[in-house]
């Protein structure tokens, strides 16, 4: 599992897998500034509801909630935070 807070321009995204192969079974989460992207080259892909409202983004992505990211959280054998 991967959560991402960096906004697309930031040069962290880079450490992200760039196919979805390469993260057979994980799952990309959109935080904080994160949710701002718009696309990314990898699937399944989520964003946290909470922030994007607060930022008044609409995203392409599905939207989850807290207690949604922690059941991920808890049930991902990695978690990589970006």
């Amino acid at each position: 599992m991967y959560i991402v807070s960096v906004p697309p321009v930031a040069e962290d995204i880079s450490l992200l897998p760039s196919s979805p192969e390469s993260i057979a079974g994980a799952s990309v989460v959109l935080v904080q500034d994160g949710v701002r992207h718009q696309k990314l080259a990898v699937s399944p892909a989520f964003v946290l509801g909470e922030d994007a409202k607060s930022r008044q983004v609409t995203s392409p992505f599905p939207s989850i909630s807290y207690p949604e990211l922690l059941g991920m959280i808890f049930e991902a054998d990695t978690v990589a935070v970006l």
